[in-house]
């Protein structure tokens, strides 16, 4: 579900309302940590389109002489 900034910090604030201070610090800890996968995620999905991108890399000539 996609929600406006707004909306959604909206959300955030009603449901951490009336929360004890640990579960609050619990809340909080995984709100971190879905931003943080958020942002990975970007980082990934931009990082895929810069591979796209790059041409690749010659593949190195193998010798055929034995020693």
């Amino acid at each position: 579900m996609r929600l406006p900034t707004k909306q959604l910090i909206n959300k955030i604030e009603n449901l951490s309302n009336g929360l004890s201070p640990e579960q609050l610090a619990s809340f909080l800890d995984i709100i971190d940590a879905m931003t943080a996968l958020v942002e990975e995620a970007g980082d990934f999905k931009e990082g895929s389109k810069d591979d796209k991108k790059a041409k690749p890399s010659p593949t190195p000539a193998v010798s055929s002489a034995i020693h």
